[in-house]
């Protein structure tokens, strides 16, 4: 069961009052919201850039 606090940052996520990268971070600026993404399609391009399918998993 969720609390109504878990209800309430649930309701902000899916209405883009709050944005959340894949690292959790959080924040309500839609600018940083941009930033965080943009820096987190960077470091996976370098992944992709050494050969890195997956959390530290050369491709074979």
């Amino acid at each position: 069961m969720t609390s109504p606090e878990q209800s309430q940052q649930e309701r902000a996520l899916e209405t883009g009052a709050v944005y959340q990268d894949a690292e959790g971070r959080r924040t309500t600026d839609p600018g940083a919201g941009a930033a965080h993404a943009d820096s987190e399609a960077d470091r996976n391009a370098e992944h992709l850039r050494r050969g890195e399918v997956g959390p530290r998993v050369p491709e074979e």
